[in-house]
């Protein structure tokens, strides 16, 4: 978490002393929550978290320092049905854990090939850091519920903005990491836990405007 604030801090603090204008946005978003599972601990019982596809909303602001080159930080707070097969020695059980919670956190450097026009397409490269909210639940006879330590990795992003007017703007975005991070989940009340590689895929439809 410490390296993702650092990072994010330092991509919108160096240019924002010789920004050129400053966009506040908010979205609706979608996100495909992939992954695989690896590197079980031992025990007798062994547990395998998956997550479904989700959505929620974003928002946040984007720094531009010239006509194509921005800086962007981000939050969105995501909700995926969630769910969990327990294996023990002589049983196999899968049991529905509601909604959980995913909150990505991401700065991004932006550049925008066109400098002007009415649709104005970008791509850009940052980092995020993906907060997995623990899951209370209890899971089986033992299992309280389940831990994630989040990760962070790097983020690829692309997208359009229609340029309404002066002020307003739609957005278009999608964005994926790439590079596995894993993320490692510990199973309160017993001694079993699970690498998860996190590979978040996240598109959105939002509305800007433009200081």
């Amino acid at each position: 978490m410490k390296s993702a604030v650092v990072i994010a801090v330092a991509l919108v603090a160096i240019p924002a002393f010789a920004q050129r204008r400053v966009d506040i946005f908010f979205d609706v978003e979608g996100v495909k929550r992939t992954g695989r599972l690896s590197t079980f601990s031992p025990g007798t019982t062994r547990f395998e978290p998956s997550f479904q596809n989700g959505g929620g909303a974003g928002g946040g602001f984007n720094l531009f320092v010239s006509d194509r080159l921005s800086f962007e930080a981000k939050v969105a707070a995501l909700g995926t049905k969630s769910r969990i097969r327990v294996i023990g020695s002589d049983f196999i059980i899968t049991a529905d854990l509601g909604w959980a919670q995913i909150y990505p956190i991401s700065a991004t450097m932006q550049w925008h090939l066109l400098e002007h026009g009415t649709v104005r397409p970008y791509i850009g490269v940052g980092v995020v850091h993906t907060i997995l909210k623990n899951i209370n639940k209890r899971i089986g006879p033992t299992a309280t519920g389940i831990r994630f330590k989040d990760p962070t990795g790097l983020v690829l992003d692309g997208g359009l903005e229609l340029n309404l007017g002066r002020r307003w703007n739609l957005l278009a975005d999608a964005r994926y990491v790439p590079i596995e991070t894993t993320s490692r989940a510990t199973f309160p009340g017993t001694a079993s836990s699970v690498d998860l590689h996190v590979r978040p895929a996240i598109v959105s439809f939002g509305l800007g405007y433009r200081f």
